[in-house]
């Protein structure tokens, strides 16, 4: 609320300094032509060097309803122009918007003809407070032009719903088959050009026939840097039920890149939630946009509103997408819940290699969907072996071995392919809600661990896993590559201190026998020192080392050849330079004969 009141005043004192230097014009009237009519505003605004502000004072109580009979006058003037429906008597976007947004001024395009209603071909717009629904093309249209159509904003209106908030009135109602949206930033084939930094925040765009929202490129063309924060798509003002546009509630097609997409409301939209694809017939990528912390398929409360397909869709054939081509994008700290397929959904296009890979899908809450959490398209074991349709590099999901709970630390082993000596992985570790072993996902991030140069990892935690629970894991690797969710984990109440510990895994053993055992270490985690029980039941060379979870070397405790015997060799908390370690886990590793042992040590 706060940065809410901070903008606002912002927003007036920047306003306001305009107003001082700009040609000032004021609707008066809801009439489509003649004096103080907003078609009159635009054209004088546009004939007007510098800045301009139109501003409205319609007589009478609200809302106001102006509807031209034929297309408006673009946007044209380079210094730029500011609609100001919030200069209306009785608008206001109130304490917590957009949900209390109360606007007076509705543009309704229904005798407009094939046209857009507010149309923008140049820079430095503002268009705020406007209600503006029932054309024939997109509600606001944001074109790019050779010289540039940037900075502008769009602040705090409703597109495709009625002056409610909540009663459909779309957009997009043309029999032509190109493909509109409530409010589009697009660089259109004859006349190609830029369109960057521009700034769609706090609008509600619902209800339209189409996207809600779209940014597309063409060739020669290119969409990128653009912000979209704060709006509300596909639900209603209150946020609390759906309205879905018919299609896509975001869609980034073709080049689009840079992007970002934040703190956005999306739910109960006709296809998927966001869906980003590139065009294959020019090679053009989808790329490098940033998706994160929206909330895609619920309400703020936790209400149902998923969209039809998935919340997030990455390079999917829909439409007349052929798919693929959107790479390097990153989906980060997002809600995804409640969708109809898939959680997130990436696909590789199948006639071109490596045109989906290193979207980076990291630290999301995503449960309750109807397909997977993270879906990487078609199994491998489904495709020839000459295919490389390998979305994310078909990165494998993490082995989740063992996951126990015992003296109130909670430790998760696992195993992860390592395909080169060079990988720099990093398992991201989750909370799951319970489900089948396929379909469990993930709405609590717990934290990370770094598998060591055999792809072994250990993750340890104490408070956020506890027996009864049940975890899951996914892999990154140093390009982004996003994996699956490995198959979950039930964590299991043990008594990890007072119980041997057998191998991870056994190099070079057949049989499966063991030289040596890693027994139990003594019970009380206050003793000092911290006394390690080894049996060795056949002579073999011993190396008994201490590390951090993270697989850094704390100590070396015995590296040496060990004869048949029971040895108890005590750790004194110290690193190899002599200095007492920080409290916390840390992993005790026995390799003996070829045979890996570990166990945990709690230091407090």
């Amino acid at each position: 609320m706060v940065r809410n009141f901070i903008s606002s005043m912002l927003l007036l004192l920047l306003l306001s300094a305009q107003q001082l230097l700009a040609g000032s014009y004021v609707v008066r009237s809801t009439a489509d032509a003649g004096a103080h009519s907003l078609r009159w505003a635009l054209l004088q605004a546009n004939a007007s060097a510098g800045p301009d502000v139109i501003t409205f004072e319609i007589p009478g109580d609200g809302p106001h309803v102006i509807m031209p009979d034929s297309p408006l006058p673009p946007l044209t003037d380079p210094a730029g122009v500011i609609i100001d429906g919030l200069s209306q008597p009785g608008s206001g976007i109130g304490s917590n918007p957009p949900s209390t947004l109360h606007l007076q001024i509705v543009l309704d395009g229904r005798n407009a003809g094939d046209a857009p209603g507010i149309w923008i071909l140049s820079s430095f717009n503002r268009v705020q407070g406007m209600i503006i629904n029932s054309f024939a093309e997109d509600g606001i249209r944001l074109q790019a032009i050779l010289q540039g159509t940037i900075k502008n904003i769009v602040r705090h209106c409703i597109v495709g719903l009625d002056a409610d908030g909540m009663t459909t009135r779309p957009n997009g109602t043309g029999t032509r088959t190109s493909h509109w949206a409530g409010i589009s930033i697009i660089s259109i084939q004859h006349s190609p050009g830029l369109a960057h930094d521009n700034l769609l925040f706090g609008n509600i765009v619902s209800g339209n026939n189409g996207d809600g929202i779209l940014l597309a490129d063409c060739m020669g063309g290119r969409v990128f840097g653009n912000t979209l924060s704060g709006n509300r798509i596909g639900v209603t003002r209150t946020g609390d039920a759906a309205v879905g546009n018919s299609r896509d509630g975001i869609l980034l097609y073709g080049g689009c890149y840079g992007n970002t997409i934040s703190g956005n409301l999306v739910g109960g939209n006709g296809s998927d939630g966001m869906h980003l694809v590139g065009d294959e017939t020019r090679n053009a990528q989808a790329h490098h946009n940033i998706i994160r912390k929206n909330v895609i398929g619920i309400s703020l409360d936790n209400k149902p509103m998923g969209n039809t397909l998935n919340g997030i869709n990455i390079g999917g054939a829909e439409y007349e997408y052929v798919g693929g081509f959107a790479s390097n994008n990153t989906i980060s700290g997002n809600t995804i819940a409640a969708n109809g397929r898939n959680g997130v959904y990436v696909e590789e296009y199948a006639g071109a290699a490596s045109n989906a890979d290193g979207n980076r899908i990291s630290q999301n809450a995503i449960f309750a969907n109807a397909g997977l959490g993270i879906d990487l398209g078609e199994e491998v074991s489904t495709r020839s072996e000459s295919s490389d349709a390998t979305p994310n590099q078909q990165l494998a999901a993490p082995s989740i071995l063992e996951a126990e709970y015992g003296k109130g630390v909670a430790t998760v082993r696992g195993s992860v392919e390592v395909r080169g000596k060079d990988d720099l992985l990093t398992v991201e570790l989750y909370k799951c809600h319970s489900g089948s072993l396929k379909k469990c996902q993930a709405p609590i991030y717990l934290g990370t661990a770094s598998p060591d140069a055999e792809g072994v990892w250990l993750f340890s935690t104490n408070g956020l896993l506890e027996s009864g629970d049940s975890v899951v894991a996914l892999l990154i690797d140093d390009k982004g590559n996003t994996s699956e969710f490995a198959q979950h984990q039930p964590v299991l109440a043990m008594d990890f201190f007072d119980r041997p510990v057998m191998a991870d895994y056994n190099i070079g053993k057949s049989d499966g026998s063991v030289s040596a055992l890693l027994r139990d270490l003594n019970p009380s985690q206050s003793t000092h020192p911290t006394k390690i029980k080894v049996d060795v039941v056949k002579d073999c060379w011993g190396i008994l080392e201490i590390y951090t979870t993270n697989g850094e070397l704390v100590q070396t405790l015995v590296d040496r050849w060990m004869p048949k015997g029971e040895y108890a060799v005590d750790w004194d908390r110290s690193n190899w330079r002599g200095r007492p370690v920080e409290a916390g886990s840390y992993i005790c590793r026995l390799d003996a004969d070829g045979v890996r042992q570990t166990t945990v040590i709690t230091v407090r």
